[in-house]
């Protein structure tokens, strides 16, 4: 066996390990779980959610849970999986806050680029037809 084809062999060996350890990270990364004090009550995909301290896991690119320590619940949300432009360096989730209440819309992961929108988003309604502007604002909280 020459030395170019024991090379080749090698690599063609080798490749099945590489991309077993390349998918077990990828399911590794898809289940990081953060906490967060959650200081007000908030709905995510119309269930209702009171304030407190959640486990936040993303299970899947359309799965997410929270978990509430003091009241030992789970619950599941879909959600769609969005790239942004930069790797972020802190996980957050932010909430569009109005008349209505706090509604859950975007889970922000840290250490990669991946960030969750929920797939029920509030309505957002117009203050007037004069007026173009939105009731509302965002609040982020970051994740521990």
């Amino acid at each position: 066996m020459t030395r170019h084809s024991a090379i080749l062999t090698r690599l063609i060996l080798s490749l099945p390990l590489a991309a077993g350890l390349l998918c077990t990270a990828a399911n590794a990364s898809a289940q990081t779980a953060e906490s967060v004090t959650i200081p007000f009550a908030f709905s995510a995909n119309h269930l209702q959610f009171p304030a407190g301290t959640y486990q936040v896991r993303r299970l899947s690119s359309a799965l997410m849970s929270l978990y509430n320590f003091e009241t030992r619940k789970m619950e599941l949300v879909m959600v769609r999986q969005e790239d942004g432009p930069a790797i972020q360096t802190r996980g957050r989730l932010v909430f569009h806050h109005d008349e209505t209440g706090n509604s859950l819309i975007q889970v922000w992961i840290p250490g990669t680029t991946i960030h969750s929108e929920l797939t029920v988003q509030p309505r957002i309604t117009p203050v007037s037809a004069k007026n173009s502007q939105v009731t509302g604002s965002s609040i982020e909280i970051a994740l521990k």
